[in-house]
């Protein structure tokens, strides 16, 4: 025993490899490491096609492309329309989610009790797991209706409707809220408490603590959850497209028609062909690439958090001057043009884009100045300190409300609406009978769910028993950081991928039609980074001397892993995979490329296939009343199924802790 203990286990990089181990060994081992190569053969798979696909119009378009607000295909090819689009709705969503994000996280880590603490992140977690085209279509019956009305009331022409650039991006900004939050919280808490008992200790009120020593210290990781929001934000596809009126010009008032990246390409690449088709996975590509950028950024600004105080003074002075006054500076830069855009809207006065610039940084620079005057009259001032630490906590307090608020608000809108339109019909008949319903979408969506799982579920555990057991190979470093593109990578992109290997006619491994193989494929690759993730948490967590105990029993590694480190990571594991179902349940951008659709059974794997997200994505906007029931009926059913998925896993495994780890 004394030999079992003092020695690691058996799980070095040699003995992964293969050397000095027994035939299963090797061969388990040999599994393990083709499960995670997959990762990066699926990754180079994804970037190759997406290149190719799009190469002929790489070539032919060049730059200009960019540039050029024309869209009329097959004539003219323009982006700058959907790139306006995607940025407007992004900077305008990430402008209301982070500072509610971060008000909140701070408030549920340093104002609000333990029982406070745990129902709000419980409700974050909630708004985070609801479908996007449940977004979608919340924000077509409530959302859109009411930014309607409100530009109304400002002075909006009377042909204004419920769809808009505005609906869209503040439906993305309640999307990509609970992504904020939850960053911030942890690195919230991740600041050292000496830190915050040194400043108590000066005399500084809570809100000065927070202000001065708790957001500066986290800064980092707030910036870097931040980044994958815009990420998020950046690759939204169905909650947008269902409200931005996918109008491909350029209009700079936020009641005006837009488009966006994702959506064009959702809604052309199944209608056009040649260059233009070439052209829309060009702007997937372009989409890719930004996503990629933009994680990567996220993901170096969360580690430099690890690394406060070993940066040069020149580098602090410079972070200083970009995160304490450039960023503040253009937000509110932002937000003054926008008011001045609604303001000029409201009384009926046409001015140009660089006068509503120019006034709206006039705004800005008077808005710092007043900021500034203010705060200084509140230091000076003998009991102002303890006045903006009571207002500020009451802020905060009521960030949690807004923030936690549109989760009830879909809950009961959808459930009060859903639940009178459901019946038995609805479970057992086809949308074309006498009384529709839709079975045959329901089914189709087990089926893709079941294999996506099926294709998903072992490789990404195999991959995750490789990276647990051997982590500091280079091998293990490269899959996860593959992994942890592969999971950021936009639905639609992926969409555009399972579309171009397996659809498109002419590839070698192409299908040569829509069809589950190539839906469930989509899914599979959006379902397995969060496999792999999970798992390997949860392996992480057995205690070392459960495989001690094995390993000196006389048990082979292979042993070890399956009948003792996997069994104790049961769990979680199952737990990690549970989640991913209800991560890839609510899918439809990808569907859309993949399976096309189907009004009937399904006859076949290999022929256009139902999925429920479809019809809830047609039938909002129907004007026939039976379809508007179906829409909010499969909503309903949807959404039941997700949150009790949720729910039930977070009480039945509480926060997911491995049970063997308590061995120790």
């Amino acid at each position: 025993m004394t030999i079992a203990t003092s020695q690691s286990p058996r799980s070095t990089a040699g003995t992964l490899l293969g050397s000095g181990s027994n035939l299963g060994d090797t061969a388990f081992w040999a599994l393990c490491r083709t499960a995670a190569f997959s990762f990066i053969g699926v990754a180079l798979l994804l970037f190759g096609y997406i290149v190719a696909e799009a190469w002929p119009a790489i070539a032919r378009l060049g730059v200009s492309f960019l540039w050029s607000n024309d869209w009329s295909p097959p004539e003219n090819l323009g982006a700058l329309a959907f790139v306006y689009g995607t940025l407007w709705t992004s900077m305008v969503a990430m402008l209301i989610a982070v500072p509610l994000g971060v008000a909140t996280a701070t408030f549920l880590a340093e104002i609000a009790t333990p029982l406070t603490r745990s129902v709000g992140s419980f409700l974050i977690e909630l708004l985070a797991a609801i479908p996007s085209v449940v977004y979608g279509f919340w924000a077509v019956k409530f959302l859109g209706p009411l930014t309607r009305s409100m530009f109304l009331a400002l002075g909006a022409p009377e042909s204004v409707d419920s769809n808009s650039l505005f609906t869209a991006a503040l439906v993305l900004a309640i999307m990509i809220l609970p992504f904020i939050t939850a960053i911030s919280f942890d690195v919230c808490r991740a600041v050292p408490r000496s830190q915050r008992e040194g400043s108590l200790a000066l005399g500084a009120t809570r809100w000065q603590t927070i202000w001065s020593v708790v957001l500066p210290y986290a800064r980092p990781g707030i910036v870097g959850g931040g980044f994958l929001a815009l990420g998020r934000a950046l690759g939204e596809t169905m909650a947008v497209i269902m409200v931005v009126g996918n109008d491909p010009r350029i209009n700079f008032a936020p009641y005006a028609h837009g488009t966006t990246i994702a959506s064009q390409i959702a809604l052309g690449l199944n209608e056009v062909s040649g260059l233009a088709r070439a052209a829309l996975v060009e702007l997937g590509a372009i989409l890719l690439l930004v996503t990629i950028v933009v994680n990567v950024a996220a993901r170096l600004l969360i580690w430099q958090m690890s690394r406060q105080g070993k940066s040069s003074r020149l580098q602090q002075l410079w972070q200083a001057l970009l995160w304490n006054w450039a960023v503040p500076f253009g937000a509110l830069a932002f937000v003054c043009c926008l008011i001045v855009s609604l303001a000029s809207t409201a009384m009926r006065l046409d001015i140009s884009p660089f006068a509503a610039l120019a006034t709206g940084l006039g705004l800005a620079v008077i808005a710092v100045v007043s900021l500034r005057w203010a705060g200084r009259l509140c230091r000076q001032s003998k009991h102002g300190s303890v006045w903006v630490d009571q207002l500020m906590t009451g802020v905060l307090s009521l960030c949690l409300i807004f923030t936690c608020g549109p989760l009830f608000l879909i809950l009961g809108f959808i459930a009060l609406n859903g639940a009178t339109a459901l019946d038995v019909n609805f479970f057992i008949h086809l949308p074309s009978d006498e009384h529709p319903g839709l079975a045959n979408a329901i089914l189709g969506s087990a089926v893709l769910v079941a294999m996506a799982t099926v294709m998903a579920a072992p490789i990404g555990l195999l991959a995750a028993i490789f990276l647990a057991e051997n982590p500091n190979s280079w091998l293990s470093k490269t899959v996860r950081f593959v992994g942890e593109i592969l999971g950021s990578v936009p639905s639609i992109v992926v969409g555009v991928f399972a579309y171009a290997l397996l659809v498109m006619p002419g590839n070698y491994f192409s299908l040569g039609s829509f069809s589950a193989w190539a839906g469930a494929f989509a899914l599979a690759v959006l379902m397995a980074p969060i496999v792999m993730r999970g798992s390997e948490e949860a392996l992480k967590l057995v205690p070392q001397s459960l495989r001690h105990a094995s390993f000196a029993l006389g048990a082979a590694q292979w042993q070890t892993v399956l009948r003792v480190a996997v069994p104790a990571a049961l769990p979680a594991i199952v737990t990690g995979i549970c989640l991913a179902i209800a991560r890839i349940a609510g899918e439809t951008a990808p569907l859309l490329l993949a399976c096309n659709q189907n009004s009937f059974w399904p006859r076949s794997l290999s022929d256009n296939f139902p999925y429920l997200t479809y019809y809830i994505y047609i039938y909002s906007v129907s004007t026939l009343e039976s379809e508007r029931r179906l829409a909010w009926a499969a909503a309903f059913v949807l959404l039941t199924v997700v949150m009790l998925v949720n729910v039930g896993i977070r009480f039945m495994t509480g926060r997911r802790v491995v049970l063997a780890s308590r061995a120790d």
